[in-house]
C-alpha cells in the first residue's frame, strides 16, 4: 500500500467518525419536519391541531422577541445558543479513539491504548519486583499515568519508575508521543483514603 493509503487507513483507526450525533441531530430535525407537515395538513383539512396551528404558532414566534418575561426568553436564547455551540464543535473537531500508532514498522500498526498501558505496567512490575496488583498505568492521547504502590518496606524511587515507563514507551514509538507521570504512593496511605 501506498503511504497515502496508510495515513488515511490510520486515521479512520484512531479518529471516530461523529456518526451518531449526526444521526441524533437528522432525526431531530426529521421529527419536527414531520410534526410540521402533519399540522399543515391538519389545518388544511380544518381539523383540530394535535398541539397548535400553524399561524398561531409562527405569531407566537414572531411576538416572542418582545415576550414577557424577558429572563425566560434569555434563558432560552442561551440554552439554544449553547446547543448551537456544541454541535458547530462536534462537527469541527476530530473525535479521537483511544489508540495509537506505532511508529516501529513501514507498516499501520495502530494499538489500543489498554493494551500499551499493560505493557508499560508489567515492564515496571517486573523491573521492580512488585506484586500483580503494585503497578496501575493509564495512557490518553500525549500522556501517561503511571501509579505504584510499593509493599511496606519496599522503597521505590520516582524517577527510576518514569526512566523504566519512558523507556518501554520509546520501544513503541508511539504516535503522538506519550509523556509520561509516575507517582509512587505507599499502600497505608491508600488504605486510609475514604
Amino acid at each position: 500500500m501506498s503511504a497515502s493509503v496508510l495515513k488515511r487507513v490510520v486515521r479512520r483507526e484512531t479518529h471516530s467518525p461523529r456518526t451518531i450525533a449526526t444521526v441524533i441531530v437528522l432525526v431531530l430535525i426529521a421529527a419536527i419536519a414531520v410534526y410540521a407537515g402533519a399540522e399543515i395538513v391538519l389545518h388544511l383539512l380544518g381539523l383540530a391541531p394535535f398541539l397548535v396551528t400553524p399561524g398561531a404558532a409562527l405569531a407566537w414566534l414572531a411576538g416572542l422577541p418582545g415576550a414577557q418575561p424577558s429572563s425566560v426568553v434569555i434563558a432560552a436564547a442561551v440554552v439554544v445558543a449553547l446547543i448551537g455551540a456544541v454541535l458547530v464543535w462536534l462537527a469541527l473537531s476530530p473525535g479521537r479513539l483511544s489508540k495509537h500508532r506505532l511508529e516501529v514498522s513501514p507498516h499501520a500498526v495502530v494499538v489500543d491504548n489498554g493494551v500499551i498501558a499493560s505493557a508499560v505496567a508489567e515492564r515496571v512490575r517486573r523491573e521492580l519486583d512488585l506484586p500483580k496488583d503494585g503497578v496501575i498505568v493509564g495512557i490518553s492521547r500525549r500522556g501517561a499515568d503511571v501509579t505504584v504502590r510499593p509493599e511496606p518496606g519496599q522503597i521505590v524511587d520516582k524517577a527510576r519508575v518514569r526512566s523504566l515507563a519512558e523507556a518501554e514507551l520509546a520501544g513503541y514509538q508511539p504516535s503522538p508521543s506519550i509523556r509520561v507521570r509516575a507517582r509512587v504512593q505507599n499502600r497505608a496511605e491508600t488504605r486510609e483514603a475514604p
